[in-house]
């Protein structure tokens, strides 16, 4: 079992590199095909990361992970 520390850790990381991620599909310089593809598969993981960790850290507005 992690502690409510590490989950925090964890949370602040995975935000940062979710907005990472939502850089790269804001600029459009960046983009081709498979590029964007990666760039929405990764963001969209990191959703589901961060509304986990917000769920075991049991903070208010965080709904079941499964839905």
């Amino acid at each position: 079992m992690r502690s409510e520390e590490e989950l925090k850790d964890m949370l602040k990381e995975a935000s940062a590199l979710r907005d990472r991620w939502l850089h790269v599909l804001t600029d459009k310089t960046y983009l081709d095909d498979s590029e964007m593809r990666r760039a929405i598969r990764n963001y969209n993981a990191l959703r589901g990361v961060i509304k986990s960790l917000r769920w075991a850290l049991q903070q208010p507005m965080a709904g079941n992970p499964l839905y």
